[in-house]
């Protein structure tokens, strides 16, 4: 604690602040040099144990940053009486060792003003590094409770995934089980083993590229059940970008959604393309040829994207955008030395 080191350096420091300054000058023998230095002690411990005993009785009662502008004035109302007393006490142990046989009985109250100047001195200190110390336990309780409430935030976001996942693959199995039955067989191993990765996944906060392609890879077997060659799906991004961090499940969200909003067949497959710029940011554009009668949509994947990615990352911000016939989106993605614990 800072008090304790307080409670050693302070009457250390006002030693040789007293002596070099006001009781050098008086030393001409070593009778003389051993009262200044008897009397510069004995004036240093009490000055610091009363300051400290002052500041330590009010501050039991009016603890905190917000109590100081009450503290300050009792300890001005208290204080003074009390380093009255302590310069007595001072004066007593001077006449004690017979050094005022060495200076004038008119320097009483120069030595009062010392002790008043020395006590003042370690109750700012105190009082100063009290307020820092209560400041930073604020703001560290202050961002434990904000990163408490991100992650609570986050969390319920994630766990939006599961089941936005079940109702669309449910959905394309409907569909699967009126027109082709064999393929609906098919799709429903897929969806198990899929859905067995993306169980084991969804407890991480972030995860590297290399795990969001191997769990797209595996989410690309099952959408190539119902569009078999009408999805076309290219991935241009170099191995040095595959320890990179992002959101998990952020490719799958993103392509489920273009396939949801986009018209896919062998007419007009739908070709989305991933790959990353020379700033670190993916890239995730699909042809835009919109559905004429979209199936109604309640916009959760990408704003629950969105939203997590706020939440994580707060220095870049996830874009969307549309040009030259394509929907993009834009994905900074996160050195894994900014967030190594997160994801072990």
């Amino acid at each position: 604690m800072y008090e304790n080191k307080i409670r050693v350096i302070a009457p250390l420091f006002l030693f040789f602040f007293q002596f070099t300054f006001f009781y050098a000058m008086l030393v001409h023998d070593w009778t003389s040099a051993f009262h200044c230095l008897a009397v510069s002690f004995f004036h240093s411990l009490t000055c610091s144990e009363g300051a400290r005993l002052l500041v330590f009785s009010i501050r039991r009662y009016y603890p905190g940053n917000r109590n100081m502008t009450r503290r300050l004035p009792l300890m001005l109302l208290y204080g003074l009486p009390l380093m009255f007393v302590i310069a007595g006490l001072n004066h007593f142990f001077a006449i004690a060792i017979e050094f005022y046989y060495k200076v004038k009985w008119e320097d009483y109250f120069f030595v009062d003003g010392i002790t008043i100047l020395c006590s003042l001195l370690v109750v700012g200190l105190y009082e100063g590094l009290y307020y820092i110390s209560q400041w930073k336990n604020l703001f560290i309780e202050s961002e434990r409770l904000k990163k408490s409430n991100l992650d609570s935030q986050y969390k319920f976001l994630k766990d939006q995934i599961k089941p936005h996942f079940l109702f669309n693959s449910l959905n394309t199995l409907s569909s699967l089980i009126s027109t082709n039955p064999e393929k609906a067989e098919e799709f429903v191993e897929e969806m198990a083993a899929v859905y067995r990765y993306l169980l084991k996944k969804n407890r991480k906060e972030l995860t590297t590229f290399k795990e969001e392609r191997i769990f797209l890879e595996s989410y690309l077997l099952m959408l190539r059940t119902r569009f078999e060659d009408s999805l076309r799906v290219n991935i241009a991004v170099s191995e040095s970008k595959e320890e990179y961090l992002l959101p998990p499940f952020v490719l799958q969200i993103l392509i489920e959604n273009a396939v949801k909003h986009n018209i896919v067949s062998k007419d007009k497959p739908l070709t989305i393309n991933i790959y990353t710029d020379i700033e670190d940011n993916l890239h995730i554009e699909n042809t835009l040829q919109r559905k004429q009668n979209p199936e109604p949509s309640d916009k959760t994947g990408l704003q629950n994207l969105l939203s997590r990615y706020q939440l994580i990352n707060h220095e870049n911000r996830l874009m969307i955008r549309e040009e030259d016939g394509l929907f993009k989106v834009v994905i900074p993605l996160i050195h894994i030395n900014k967030y190594e614990n997160i994801v072990e």
